[in-house]
């Protein structure tokens, strides 16, 4: 009789330790996303029938945030015309061109098709970022709050060269934080709009910063030692704020140009998280590198979701149309969370925030370390108010050292891609009634 290959896995009680025999150290030490462990949790909430005002995830609920009619409308196209097959390593021609003229067009960056790189949504263009110019032990330098940047740091085995943000500067790392940690950086990660704090950097912020790294690469030229490259995500910058301009590096300090790659992607400014189109721009020199590695990966991005964003890219008039109602709904919804609880806070309630100024986030601070619930409970970490929040309000944020900042600061995420604002009127209401209850 042939027995199961299922008979022969461990038992429970033995499958830790062959678990631990067989992983490498590097997979041992790998953390699971933390912002993920909240939204599990909530998850399992809503299953329950518990009405809860799920503000966690950095993704749009389709029903609120569509991807845009044409867009979808085009790509069914190509898949049933038989657009299926395989695509370049780096992207197909159509869609680095689409990318190119957007970036000259709308950001003054005119490297051509040959800077851009395609792959399945901009987390491998990250991770190509790392691979192409990371070695054990070189400096990495990044701000905290950032979107899982630790994970990289520990994965890619880097110094962590880590930049507290601080409120006063809304989170975002200082010139005097970069000035600091460059000397030993071999790539300083920015991020504008900053997921998790909506906070976006200003043109006499950043350039500052850039005129820093510029200086600190001139000396390492003299030196022959390699630069220090700039990982400059951007996947946020079409959603800006009512008199925000975006700002970006090589539109204030084009000598950076050899140093320089950014990131972005269709999932924020199209709502399309889930079809996987993303993009880096670098320098044409190193587009060969990134190539390589992309191809070795096989991180390429699907034939008919690029047709389709090739096709869309190249309509500038639709897409500012459909941007324009994108940011329509996000705006209203981030002035409906500001407005309540400025609201709140001006009656004398435990919390504040940062107004946004792009992204779908919001940054919010509840005072509330130290105090206790209306059935005795003492609030003494973030996480006990994560829980007070979740449980006793029905609303669900995420705490800043899920992205990587330490302590319990009383700071946390808001998201508004699934908010429908009925309920999300209704969970505030709920807030306002649990903290005037402590």
């Amino acid at each position: 009789m042939t027995r199961s290959p299922a008979s022969f896995l461990p038992a429970p009680e033995q499958a830790a330790a062959l678990t631990e025999r067989s992983l490498s150290p590097l997979a041992q030490g790998m953390e699971d996303s933390q912002i993920r462990a909240v939204a599990s949790q909530v998850w399992a909430l809503q299953a329950q029938g518990v009405e809860v005002c799920n503000l966690t995830i950095g993704d749009f609920v389709p029903a609120q945030f569509p991807v845009p009619k044409a867009f979808m409308e085009r790509m069914v196209r190509e898949a049933q015309a038989g657009q299926t097959n395989y695509t370049p390593s780096d992207g197909i021609p159509e869609l680095k061109k689409a990318i190119a003229d957007q970036y000259q067009r709308e950001l003054g960056i005119d490297f051509g098709p040959e800077s851009v790189v395609v792959g399945a949504g901009a987390r491998p263009l990250m991770w190509a970022t790392y691979l192409a110019f990371l070695k054990p032990g070189d400096g990495f330098a990044y701000g905290v709050p950032s979107w899982n940047t630790q994970y990289y740091d520990y994965l890619f085995q880097c110094r962590g060269l880590v930049m507290v943000g601080r409120p006063e500067a809304r989170f975002l790392p200082t010139v005097e934080q970069v000035e600091r940690v460059l000397p030993q950086a071999r790539i300083l990660a920015l991020n504008s709009p900053l997921n998790p704090t909506g906070t976006a950097y200003r043109a006499e912020e950043l350039e500052p910063v850039c005129q820093a790294l510029l200086a600190e690469n001139k000396r390492r030229e003299r030196d022959g030692r390699p630069p220090c490259m700039l990982m400059y995500d951007q996947v946020y910058w079409t959603l800006t704020g009512p008199g925000v301009a975006h700002s970006h590096p090589l539109a204030l300090v084009p000598e950076l140009a050899p140093y320089t790659v950014y990131l972005d992607a269709i999932s924020k400014s199209l709502a399309a998280t889930g079809l996987r189109v993303g993009w880096a721009v670098v320098p044409p020199h190193l587009q060969g590198a990134f190539k390589s590695v992309i191809g070795h990966m096989g991180g390429f991005a699907p034939r008919p979701e690029q047709r389709a964003a090739a096709w869309y890219l190249a309509q500038p008039e639709q897409v500012a149309a459909d941007r324009a109602v994108m940011n329509a709904g996000v705006r209203s919804r981030l002035g409906l969370l500001v407005e309540t609880i400025e609201g709140m806070r001006d009656e004398g309630l435990p919390v504040d925030l940062i107004r946004p100024e792009g992204g779908i986030y919001l940054s919010v601070r509840f005072d509330l370390h130290g105090r206790r619930t209306a059935s005795g409970q003492k609030l003494d970490t973030n996480d006990d108010i994560r829980l007070f929040l979740l449980h006793e309000a029905g609303l669900a944020v995420v705490p800043f050292q899920a992205f990587g900042l330490e302590g319990d600061t009383g700071w946390f995420r808001i998201s508004v891609g699934a908010a429908e604002p009925a309920k999300v009127i209704a969970g505030l209401e709920r807030l306002r009634t649990a903290l005037r209850g402590m």
